[in-house]
């Protein structure tokens, strides 16, 4: 029977603390240790990002299916329960099995010691590479390279450089820089020129923001706006004429809802043929910020509604991938097939096709015919989406 070839853009994979101890720097490794060893520390660190909230999963990691996140045979097993034939990998965002001193939603464990963070994140990297070298079916799995801090331009180009090198197919950016006005700095234009050259898509991931501390209403303030910060290297590279510069370079956008882009791009649209961004438009943007959109940029439309799926127009379909969020409990895991069918039936296949897998192999780099051959074995049916919802 005909099937559908699954990926999702949006999954997770960690190591054990005592794994990553071993892909740290070694002056790092007792500080890590001590760190580990207080997860007071880490709640107190985490009340002044995000305010008193205690990120789970810190004690389950050892039991099945959740040892799926750093065990490639029973990770393998996972995607195929949920017809899932190939994905794309993010770091956890906190607790244990985080990137080492960069663990509490994407900001530094200790804001004094951004070099260790950065060492962290090197170390996630290097786990990472050979995580998807050890899989039994490594052509199943798109790492990304977790660049968490920017102050030396030349060591991330460095870094994107070993990623691709080692194998790992695109770039995670913090939403914005922990310093400095923002990603529209020309001191970036480096990181922007080798991810164009080396086709390494840069992303971001939902779950970042401004440190709102622990004071009144600080956690639902962080959730309610990290979707929004998640936006806004769109705008910023947009305006600064960095996809006009490097047309070449891919923008997704995970884990961050799909609703919100018909209207930001209809009232970039609006603002781009006005008088307030006219010098921009004349100087730098020969294209409307739509037209940008179409060209370069993805939503990871992650665990996709329905109502999302209604907009997949307006939205623009060949710039919609589709994630499980595995092993994340807001996901669709383990219940994809049910997550799909509530929210894709009676899709047009072709449409089908291309935001639930065509997308994401094209931007990727998945050999079709390894993952049809997958989908043969565990993917659903196409005929079964035919029946309206």
């Amino acid at each position: 029977m005909d099937r559908l070839t699954i990926v999702s853009c949006d999954c997770h994979a960690a190591a054990r603390p005592e794994v990553y101890r071993e892909y740290l720097e070694a002056d790092l490794r007792t500080r890590y240790d001590a760190m580990i060893a207080s997860p007071e520390a880490v709640a107190r660190r985490a009340a002044q990002v995000i305010g008193p909230f205690a990120p789970t999963g810190d004690g389950e990691g050892e039991r099945e299916p959740l040892s799926a996140r750093w065990d490639p045979v029973r990770r393998l097993a996972e995607l195929d329960r949920d017809g899932i034939a190939a994905e794309v990998l993010f770091p956890q965002p906190a607790g244990r099995n985080a990137p080492p001193f960069y663990n509490v939603f994407g900001h530094p464990f200790d804001p004094n010691d951004p070099a260790a963070a950065a060492a962290g994140c090197r170390a996630h990297n290097r786990w990472l590479a050979d995580f998807v070298k050890s899989s039994p079916a490594p052509e199943r799995h798109a790492g990304l390279a977790l660049i968490g801090l920017v102050d030396d331009v030349p060591a991330v180009v460095r870094e994107i450089a070993w990623a691709k090198q080692a194998g790992l197919r695109g770039v995670i950016l913090r939403s914005q820089p922990l310093s400095g006005p923002g990603w529209h700095d020309p001191r970036f234009e480096p990181i922007w020129a080798v991810c164009e050259d080396l086709a390494m898509p840069i992303h971001t991931h939902g779950g970042e923001g401004l440190e709102t501390g622990d004071l009144p209403g600080a956690t639902s303030i962080f959730f309610t706006e990290v979707c929004w910060f998640a936006h806004r290297l769109f705008w910023h590279l947009l305006w600064s004429g960095v996809l006009e510069r490097h047309p070449r370079l891919r923008l997704v956008f995970t884990e961050q809802f799909a609703d919100w882009v018909p209207g930001m791009l209809k009232r970039l649209d609006m603002q781009y043929a006005g008088t307030v961004s006219a010098a921009t438009r004349t100087s730098a943007l020969p294209m409307s910020p739509s037209a940008y959109w179409a060209r370069q940029c993805s939503v990871g439309a992650s665990f996709m509604t329905r109502e999302e799926c209604e907009m997949r127009h307006a939205i623009g379909v060949p710039s919609i991938l589709w994630g499980s969020d595995f092993p994340h409990e807001e996901g669709t895991w383990p219940a994809t097939p049910e997550a799909l069918h509530a929210t894709f039936d009676g899709v047009p296949p072709a449409e089908l096709r291309a935001m639930l897998g065509e997308n994401a192999m094209a931007i990727y780099g998945f050999d079709p015919r390894s993952l049809a051959a997958i989908a043969a074995r565990i993917g659903p049916t196409l005929a079964s989406f035919a029946r309206a919802c």
